[in-house]
């Protein structure tokens, strides 16, 4: 089974998405986004500065990066548009001038897959892995919304999925684990055991066995539900 931190977020969260979502295909009824598109859009400028050589890593070329970059997808108008385009800005300038935009990444924007187990494949997107001076690795994603508090479950499935697939595919070990939250200029950082990947993994192993072994993919009423791309057609919303 292919398995990803979307689609087992997405299952906790409502198995009935879920199954719009990974079973029936219906991204079609999936709406743009406007926070979406903005985030791609910081996402796709960062790979592309930080492939750039160190003397053209100037903010002027950042900024252009954005501008080339920018998805015009989910504004409701183009005033819109131009008030999430200057929280991106925002967003590039303060960690231009914040963190160090020289650093040489050994990884930048990778989407690939792993094969942990016989019947388990991670698929992720690795935002950046940087080699430390120690030998280590730092394991570096990047989050564009404003919220700056992830929820401890949803912590340790994500980092267990990406050191996981990175330790499978390129036998690499991140030692470190940073957030950078680029709203608001802010970066955590944690660290994970030997033997909290192994827990985390146990119940990755649980989530997978309880989508194989479901029959019905039941709506689970959440504060979120008003937003959901799907509730003309769910029933228990």
């Amino acid at each position: 089974m292919k398995v990803s931190y979307s689609r087992l977020s997405t299952f906790r969260e409502c198995p009935f998405k879920y199954k719009c979502l990974y079973i029936d295909n219906l991204w079609h009824l999936r709406k743009e986004k406007p926070y979406l598109s903005m985030g791609n859009s910081v996402h796709l400028a960062l790979k592309d500065f930080f492939r750039l050589s160190k003397s053209q890593r100037t903010l002027q070329n950042l900024g252009r990066l954005l501008k080339k970059n920018w998805i015009r997808k989910g504004y409701k108008d183009e005033k819109e548009e131009k008030e999430y385009a200057l929280r991106a800005w925002e967003m590039l300038s303060q960690f231009y001038e914040t963190y160090d935009p020289y650093t040489m990444p050994l990884m930048v924007e990778k989407n690939f897959e792993a094969k942990i187990e016989d019947n388990l494949v991670f698929s992720v997107r690795i935002d950046r892995v940087d080699k430390l001076p120690n030998g280590g690795y730092e394991l570096i994603d990047y989050k564009t919304g404003k919220n700056t508090d992830i929820k401890k479950e949803d912590e340790d499935l994500q980092l267990t999925i990406y050191y996981l697939a990175l330790q499978c595919r390129y036998r690499i070990r991140p030692t470190r684990f940073t957030y950078y939250f680029l709203e608001d200029n802010k970066r955590v950082t944690t660290s994970r055991t030997e033997e909290q990947i192994q827990q985390e993994l146990a119940n990755i192993e649980s989530i997978v066995r309880k989508i194989r072994n479901t029959k019905e993919f039941l709506p689970n009423p959440n504060p979120f539900c008003s937003f959901c791309d799907f509730g003309e057609i769910c029933k228990g919303g």
